[in-house]
This record gives structure tokens, C-alpha cells and sequence, in this order.
């Protein structure tokens, strides 16, 4: 089974029940699952990861010989989300653990220690981009489909060695993984070469479009919130419109996890066209955004919609 949470909070008394719940899970409680002897018969392998958009990637890979807990739920923002009791229970079962690292998930080292779990196989998956290449530690490695294959080698890779019973099968759907990915990235190099030279710039919410940006030869101006959950420092704003303007940005692109107001502020001050359907950090509820390839051939179909105005 694969779980990917939708982004709510929990009601009062469900916090509880999840409360009492944990506590019995971290007691070492009969209703945790024998890992060596689930293995051994062939399970499934219990895997947790930590965003969605990795979640996909993850579901690809291990199909159905894994049992999937997406911590973050769909919707929301990782860098800002605070995990809940039953975050705790689920990665206290885990296995495999996926994160991206880079300082994307600041809260994950607290969740590890409140799940009391210090046998899972915890896998960061921005090592598999060698560090020359991401000089900035920017995390959003993933928004570059060349990256994202080498995401997906390093997620076989663990799974493999985790549950070699299933190693065949990890390694088939990881290779069509890859290959899939390699068509996506043909795909972009078509859909962006069709935006005139001088529009290919952008400026986003966050600068979670660092790599896309930097593979496709878009101009990367800037970002809306260059520190997650902290707003602009004073004068920051003005610059944003100064180099908005210099670089003749046509568009600014916002998030649905994210409040448009500051968006919507640059338009009103720089006359930029705002788009606030972008895809990143999470996927959404639609079909079309359901799973990494979906979510970046609907952004890039955004993206190029928009600058080729």
C-alpha cells in the first residue's frame, strides 16, 4: 500500500488518540512489525519519505513490494511543517527512510528521535549530485530531471540492498524510471525553446527553480522569500522590482501552499503578470499533478505559457 497524506490537521481528540498511540509504539509494543522476519517471507518492505514529490519517485521505484508513509502531506510546505504523532508512529515502523537533506527538512531529526528508532535505513537523497554541482546548497535538486534519475539510482540502490529478495524487480522499474525521465528532459528542452530568448527569465515565490532554471538556460532573477517562513528583509522588496524590471521579467510564479499577497504586491508595483500554480515541493490533489513527471509537465506547460507572452 502507498500512503500519501493530504494536508490537514488533526482534530483535538484524533491528536490524542495519536498521542496514546505513539506512546505505545515507542514502548516497543506487540503491534510493531518484525522487520527481519517480514523480509525474510517476502513482505513488504515498510518505507517512509518525506515529501511527495519524493514520495513519487520512491512509489515508482518500489511499486507494490513496498508499503509507503509520505510524512508531509500533499499541499504542504516542508520547510515550515511541523510533524504530528502519527508521523512518529509511522517512521518508527520504517525501514527506509528517503529524505532529500540539504536543509530541507529541519524537523526531521527531532521526528527520528521522538520515533525512537535507530535501525532505519536512512537514505539522503541529494548526496547522489555531487557536491561541485550544487555549490549553493540550494535543496531543490530534484526540479532538474537529470538530477531527479540520479535521485531515483540512489533510491533503487537502497532498496535493493534493504530487501534484496525483490532487488530484480527494484532495478526493472528504476531503469523505466529512468528512461522516462530522459524523455521528460528531451520533452522540456522542446517545450522552453519555443519561449523567444529575451523572455526566459523568472522570478519565483521561493527559489525552489535554482537547477530547472540552470539546466534550461532560463534567467533565475530571484525569489519572493529568499528565507522559507521568514518574510523579505526591509528594502528587499524594492530591489525584487528593480531587478524585475532590468531583466524584463514578464512573470512572477507563486505556489498554491503559499498566500499570494507579496505577489500580488510586485504586480501591483512592477505591472508583472502573477501565476500562483506552480509545483515544487509538493504535488497536488489533481490528477494531471499526481506524480513528478505529471507535476513538471504541467509546470513547464505554465512556465512556457507564460513567458512566451
Amino acid at each position: 500500500m502507498i500512503l500519501v497524506k493530504h494536508a490537514r490537521r488533526p482534530a483535538a481528540a484524533t491528536l490524542l488518540f495519536l498521542m496514546l498511540v505513539c506512546a505505545t509504539a515507542c514502548n516497543g509494543s506487540s503491534q510493531t512489525p518484525n522487520r527481519a522476519a517480514g523480509n525474510a517471507t517476502g513482505g513488504t518492505l515498510v518505507v517512509a519519505c518525506t515529501i511527495s514529490t519524493l514520495c513519487s519517485l520512491v512509489a515508482d521505484v518500489g511499486g507494490p513490494d513496498i508499503d509507503l508513509h509520505g510524512v508531509v502531506p500533499v499541499g504542504a510546505s516542508p520547510e515550515t511543517y511541523e510533524p504530528t504523532p502519527s508521523d512518529v508512529v509511522a517512521v518508527s515502523h520504517a525501514e527506509v527512510l528517503f529524505e532529500n537533506g540539504l536543509g530541507l527538512e529541519v524537523w526531521l531529526d527531532k521526528l527520528l528521535t521522538s520515533a525512537a528508532e535507530p535501525h532505519v535505513v536512512r537514505v539522503r537523497l541529494s548526496d547522489a549530485v555531487p557536491a561541485a554541482e550544487r555549490p549553493t546548497g540550494n535543496p531543490h535538486l530534484w526540479m532538474d530531471p537529470i538530477y531527479a534519475e540520479a535521485y531515483v539510482s540512489d533510491i533503487a540502490s537502497a532498496l535493493e540492498r534493504t530487501d534484496p529478495t525483490h532487488a530484480s524487480g527494484y532495478a526493472t522499474r528504476a531503469a523505466k524510471e529512468r528512461t522516462r525521465l530522459t524523455a521528460l528532459d528531451t520533452w522540456i528542452r522542446t517545450q522552453i525553446a519555443t519561449i523567444p530568448p529575451d523572455h526566459r527569465a523568472m522570478l519565483c515565490f521561493h527559489d525552489a527553480w535554482y537547477y530547472f532554471d540552470r539546466r534550461y538556460g532560463i534567467e533565475n532573477v530571484g525569489a519572493i522569500k529568499p528565507y522559507p517562513g521568514q518574510d523579505p528583509p526591509p528594502g528587499y522588496f524594492a530591489h525584487l522590482i528593480t531587478l524585475a524590471r532590468t531583466h524584463h521579467v514578464r512573470a512572477v510564479f507563486g505556489e498554491p501552499q503559499f498566500s499570494p499577497k507579496l505577489a500580488l504586491t510586485l504586480q501591483s508595483e512592477a505591472g508583472i503578470a502573477v501565476f500562483t500554480n506552480l509545483y515544487d515541493d509538493t504535488l497536488g490533489t489533481t490528477a494531471d499533478l499526481s506524480d513528478y513527471e505529471a507535476m513538471m509537465r504541467y509546470d513547464v506547460a505554465t512556465i512556457v505559457a507564460a513567458l512566451r507572452r
